[in-house]
């Protein structure tokens, strides 16, 4: 499976609410990086990237916009919507190794 079409079943499964079977398609040694005002959260492992997906408010909901197909690489316009919050844009780049998401970063646009 290439990077979008692993992308592709992610936002489904993450927005039909199947937050493990979403978490199943990253790599075991997945990093994610939150850039959040002027500092950057690195998370590594499965544990703690799956962790933040798994423990993210119910109803979370992640639609990408804007994609471009970098061959390993999938760049969104990401638009987070989560109950009771504000919605916010991200640029996100994920890549995907072997049909594995191996990294997530997230920016604020």
């Amino acid at each position: 499976m290439g990077a979008v079409d692993t992308m592709e079943v992610f936002f489904e499964r993450l927005n039909e609410g199947d937050r493990e079977g979403a978490v199943a398609l990253m790599a075991e040694s997945t990093e994610m990086r939150i850039h959040v005002g002027d500092s950057v959260q690195t998370l590594r492992g499965i544990e703690r990237v799956g962790g933040w997906f798994l423990r993210s408010d119910r109803g979370l909901r992640m639609i990408p916009g804007g994609v471009r197909d970098m061959g390993n690489s999938y760049e969104a316009d990401l638009l987070v919507v989560r109950p009771g919050a504000p919605t916010q844009h991200l640029d996100a780049t994920f890549r995907v190794e072997a049909g594995k998401i191996t990294s997530i970063n997230f920016a604020p646009r």
